[in-house]
């Protein structure tokens, strides 16, 4: 059973992860850490609380974090998520609450109170982790296993010519957790890029069923007739959801070890992730170079229609 902590900035391609983690019979969901990102810290933490609601998980922590990056500017993604971060979508207010534990210290308590056992799976910009790693360095060896969505090792990034948005949005923190130490897998966009979900598969998937596959349904609506209304192939990027999956089948992705750097000075190239694959000896990680997007589209259909009929 893999014990997970899944730190979000829910986020459309967000929700789609979340789901799958609690759609997959492998994970024991230990909490949702939020983190300002795709939109601000306090759409993304409602986000959160109302996707449990949606999938009758109210039994899982929420726990806020930060709210803005460590030194640069915030900058949100509400044009790709639109202004709620979940697109055309619209849940009523969330009954249940976050906990009174900030994140960084609910991500501390649980790493140090299990020793191996909890994975980390960041999705968002890396705040959170940071400042966790700043106030107690030690998790860095109490950690089973961090994978985090960020970074463009061989691939142009999706927010400027050289930066993923993730890491963009607060290099510093990237820089301080790919520079911790600790057992470290990129899924960058160099496998994402390579797994995209056209509007028809989405379509069709979501033609029957229940409350969360017209939830499904009107998030990516969002992002084709909105996102990519200009588009002559439109498709989604399922980014969120392969780093998830790859906390549970990491052979899902085939892995180099590379020592990366995030440019922290550069007018042009702020946030770029600087790979080198040529002297394994130095590796700080082990990034995403391909990926079986069919078998990852495979399971992640099938997974989902088994939890969500």
């Amino acid at each position: 059973m893999l014990r997970l902590i899944l730190d979000t900035d829910p986020g459309i391609d967000d929700a789609l992860a979340l789901f799958l983690a609690l759609a997959s019979p492998e994970i024991t969901l230990e909490a949702i850490t939020t983190v300002c990102g795709n939109v601000p810290l306090a759409r993304t933490t409602r986000n959160a609380l109302t996707l449990l609601e949606l999938a009758g998980r109210t039994d899982i922590p929420v726990a806020a974090g930060t709210s803005c990056p460590l030194v640069v500017p915030y900058v949100d993604a509400a044009l790709v998520h639109g202004g709620t971060g979940l697109g055309s979508l619209t849940l009523p207010d969330p009954q249940i609450q976050p906990v009174s534990q900030h994140a960084v210290d609910l991500i501390i308590e649980k790493i140090m109170s299990a020793p191996g056992e909890i994975t980390l799976v960041a999705v968002g910009p890396l705040t959170n982790l940071a400042l966790a790693l700043r106030k107690e360095p030690r998790i860095a060896h109490a950690v089973r296993e961090v994978y985090i969505m960020g970074g463009a090792l061989r691939v142009p990034g999706n927010v400027t010519p050289a930066a993923e948005f993730n890491i963009y949005c607060d290099p510093h923190a990237a820089h301080a957790v790919f520079h911790a130490g600790w057992p470290l897998r990129l899924v960058s966009l160099d496998a994402t890029h390579q797994v995209s979900i056209s509007q028809t598969r989405f379509a069709e998937f979501t033609s029957y069923g229940g409350a969360i596959k017209q939830a499904i349904r009107q998030m990516t609506d969002f992002y084709f007739d909105v996102f990519q209304a200009n588009e002559t192939s439109k498709k989604f990027h399922m980014h969120d959801p392969l780093c998830l999956a790859a906390a549970i089948y990491s052979d899902l992705i085939t892995w180099e070890p590379a020592y990366v750097d995030v440019e922290l000075q550069g007018t042009l190239t702020l946030g770029e992730t600087v790979a080198d694959f040529k002297h394994p000896e130095k590796a700080n990680l082990l990034g995403s170079v391909a990926v079986d997007a069919e078998r990852f589209t495979q399971f992640y259909f099938e997974r989902m229609s088994q939890a969500y009929p």
